[in-house]
């Protein structure tokens, strides 16, 4: 398996053009305009899931090109914060037939029988979305930037897709943090939900819930960033102003004691983008517009940057 690094965001749609011109700009290796369909599988028991893994086959066809089929399994790996790393393992399928045949033994991990799977596995829910591909040479990195627009369809429920995703191909997780930190100023907000975690809330009429408070003691730049993220997730889908208003008083709080122990290079640019973001918090009246802003979006990839 090869591990997969990412950041993803949620984007308003009044912001694509700017930054699809954005990206026109920078050191362009490649770009492609993609249809992708995914199918996701599991057993009715959600056997998967449960082993905090997912399986998907997924159709891709560019323009001019006949459709290529890939089978992918993935672990849920760590996210916090938008910031995803996980394991996955990717093989060409002639089809778009689910055959686990080609998949090593061992690739589920301890516990599950890849045989005994492939009996139990059924098509749980699907997404099909346009994605818009930019690989740019970023320092001594190369990091490509996705826009996705579609939607994930469960039975008859339908969420959409509104999405970027800034994937490390080649170097350091540290040039992918520092281009988030330019693409900021796109009306971007960080997001912990996969694709394939929102098909299964979808599908089984699951709901966010919010986390109630910080611990007392020991609280870390994780304990934090999760905090603030989940909380902040919650608030955007139920337009909750109330506790989005509560959540950040608790975030301010607890970084005015954390942020003077976690000191390296960013500390100085941190203390500023903090002072900032505690100066618009005192005009906080929408969520949406909030979390959206630029500058919550860049304290949080600041925090990420100090707690790699």
């Amino acid at each position: 398996m090869n591990q997969e690094i990412e950041l993803k965001f949620q984007i308003r749609e009044s912001a694509i053009k700017s930054l699809s011109r954005f990206l026109q700009t920078q050191d362009l290796v490649e770009k492609h305009s993609l249809q992708l369909t995914n199918t996701y599988y599991d057993s009715a028991d959600n056997l998967l899931r449960n082993h905090r893994s997912s399986l998907r086959i997924r159709g891709t066809c560019e323009l001019g090109k006949s459709t290529e089929y890939e089978i992918t399994v993935k672990s849920v790996g760590k996210a916090l914060a938008g910031l995803h790393a996980r394991q996955e393992y990717n093989v060409r399928l002639p089809n778009n037939r689910l055959d686990l045949s080609v998949l090593p033994s061992d690739v589920f991990g301890e516990g599950l029988d890849k045989d005994v799977l492939a009996k139990n596995l059924v098509a749980q829910f699907s997404t099909n979305f346009e994605r818009k591909t930019w690989l740019i040479n970023y320092n001594q990195s190369q990091v490509e930037v996705a826009l996705d627009q579609g939607q994930i369809l469960a039975d008859k429920l339908m969420q959409p897709i509104i999405e970027v995703e800034l994937e490390l191909k080649t170097g350091y997780q540290l040039d992918l943090l520092l281009l988030a930190l330019e693409l900021s100023k796109f009306n971007l907000h960080l997001f912990s939900q996969s694709k394939a975690a929102r098909g299964y809330r979808l599908l089984q009429g699951n709901h966010l819930s919010p986390i109630a408070s910080l611990a007392a003691d020991h609280i870390s730049l994780t304990d934090i960033l999760q905090f603030w993220q989940t909380n902040e997730e919650y608030a955007l889908v139920y337009n909750n102003l109330s506790l989005y208003r509560e959540t950040l008083c608790s975030v301010a709080n607890n970084l005015k004691y954390v942020l003077p122990a976690a000191q390296n290079e960013y500390s100085s640019k941190i203390n500023q983008v903090y002072c900032a973001w505690l100066k618009n918090l005192e005009y906080l009246c929408d969520v949406k517009t909030f979390a959206f802003s630029e500058i919550n979006t860049q304290l949080k990839i600041y925090l990420l940057l100090m707690d790699k």
